[in-house]
């Protein structure tokens, strides 16, 4: 049995989810249905029994012999402990991060939250002013299944140091960098480039590339509460009863979401954002460049 040897660490909302699906379709490449079992970073705040995989059921995911094989747990690149964890685990994998406009990603991500029923606060606002509170443990919905995910400042401001840990610890060399404005300006350099970093040949014929995990918002709130309350209990289902993904979850969020364009954010707090994450911004470009 193998080890996976690529991990694309995140973020969420910054391309991972397009990566995946199109790696995946490489006959050298191989990623399980289950994309994200955010296995490592012992940091991260678990709850309802999520994301709670014994060693031997994270390795049962990977049963092949392909060349490379992946996972994409987008919320590693939040996680202290993750590089580390990783690094004990595969010394020799590679490590690919994602990234975006650090104003967008955050908005991003509280859209995604309040669309998978993690965060019920739907006022970007509201939310982000509630974060010191949830940060000491109070204000946390209780179907949340990861608590960091509501660390929606905190988690942007501990990209720099997450992101030299991973350099520190697995070489500048074995991470790969994207950043989203260039899979959406020319997806299938990105895509070529990609496979030249794993080594794999880049000959294969590329995909016809469509936009993948567009913005979503629930048609209704109590199928969003259904789906959120049940999710968990139908994974531990499939994984003791029928050993494969039986895409209930997926085909009820199917039903209840609508794609749309996320609702704008005020200009004040768009600058205030802005100011804030303008330092973070600066030493991640400092750190991609100067390693």
């Amino acid at each position: 049995m193998k080890n996976p040897n690529l991990f694309i660490v995140g973020a969420p909302k910054s391309g991972t989810t397009f990566l995946y699906y199109y790696l995946k379709q490489h006959p050298d490449i191989y990623f399980p249905n289950f994309k994200e079992p955010h296995f490592f970073g012992s940091d991260l705040i678990r709850r309802n029994g999520a994301y709670n995989l014994s060693l031997d059921e994270y390795q049962d995911l990977f049963k092949t012999d392909k060349k490379i094989i992946g996972e994409a747990s987008t919320f590693y690149i939040f996680s202290k402990d993750a590089p580390e964890e990783i690094y004990n685990f595969n010394p020799k994998a590679k490590i690919i991060i994602m990234l975006r406009d650090l104003v967008d990603l955050v908005h991003s991500l509280h859209s995604q939250f309040v669309f998978s029923g993690d965060e019920v606060i739907e006022d970007f606002s509201h939310a982000l002013a509630l974060e010191n509170k949830r940060l000491s443990g109070q204000n946390i919905p209780k179907q949340t299944t990861v608590v960091n995910k509501l660390f929606y400042t905190s988690n942007i401001l501990s990209l720099p140091k997450n992101i030299q840990s991973f350099i520190d610890h697995f070489g500048r060399e074995n991470i790969k960098f994207i950043d989203l404005k260039e899979i959406k300006k020319n997806p299938e350099r990105v895509y070529s480039e990609t496979l030249e970093f794993l080594n794999i040949d880049s000959s294969f014929n590329t995909p016809k590339f469509k936009v993948i995990n567009k913005n979503k918002t629930y048609k209704s709130k109590t199928m969003r509460n259904f789906i959120k309350k049940y999710s968990i209990f139908l994974g531990n289902l499939r994984s003791k009863l029928f050993k494969k993904p039986l895409g209930i979850i997926k085909i009820l969020e199917s039903i209840n979401k609508s794609e749309n364009d996320r609702v704008s954010m005020p200009d004040d707090l768009y600058k205030k954002l802005s100011d804030q994450f303008s330092k973070v911004d600066l030493e991640i470009k400092n750190i991609i460049n100067n390693t």
